[in-house]
């Protein structure tokens, strides 16, 4: 399927495409266009049970993907089983449409995240606010955390409660999930 996204500061268009790709942690829907990645999120009423077992594949997709979707799927695998590998690989590229109101609070925090919250580092709701000059404003990198349209790429998952207590992922739904990315990130 094939349909548009604009940036209201840009006035971009994209056409944007899509997939669906399994993993140890659940089924991802995952939309880019040519410039990069839009949506990568867990469909919802996914089960909480996690099997390393399975493997990073394409379940469904539309007749051609674009590169970014391709980078992203490879980034998966070794993301879910060769976190060496992974460890070494840039960040599947976002479209800059994601980030083009970068006025408004929630864009800035997840261009934060993106660009500064490497592999295996967590940083705080609060840690990332003074990083952007707005302390005190922890619940709402909560609420942009909530939002974020490109989970694991951008890694809300390392963005952590004060002291280091994981809070919520997924709006509270996958709290246990964030836990283990966060653990599978320290091998």
């Amino acid at each position: 399927m094939v349909k548009s996204c604009s940036s209201r500061d840009d006035r971009v268009e994209c056409a944007v495409r899509s997939c669906q790709v399994s993993s140890p942690v659940g089924t991802w829907e995952i939309e880019s266009c040519v410039e990069g990645l839009h949506r990568l999120k867990l469909e919802k009423g996914e089960s909480p049970d996690i099997n390393e077992n399975l493997d990073v594949e394409l379940v469904q997709a539309e007749d051609k993907s674009f590169e970014y979707t391709e980078y992203a799927i490879l980034w998966m695998k070794n993301y879910f089983k060769n976190t060496t590998a992974c460890r070494k690989m840039k960040l599947p590229q976002i479209c800059p449409t994601i980030f083009a109101q970068r006025k408004m609070f929630k864009q800035r925090v997840w261009k934060y995240i993106y660009d500064n919250i490497g592999y295996g580092e967590t940083m705080s709701y609060g840690g990332v606010g003074a990083a952007l000059q707005s302390s005190g404003a922890a619940q709402a990198v909560g609420t942009a955390m909530k939002n974020n349209p490109v989970s694991l790429i951008i890694p809300c998952h390392r963005v952590t409660k004060a002291g280091g207590v994981p809070g919520h992922y997924s709006g509270g739904t996958r709290d246990d999930l964030k836990i283990w990315l966060l653990n599978h990130e320290k091998f």
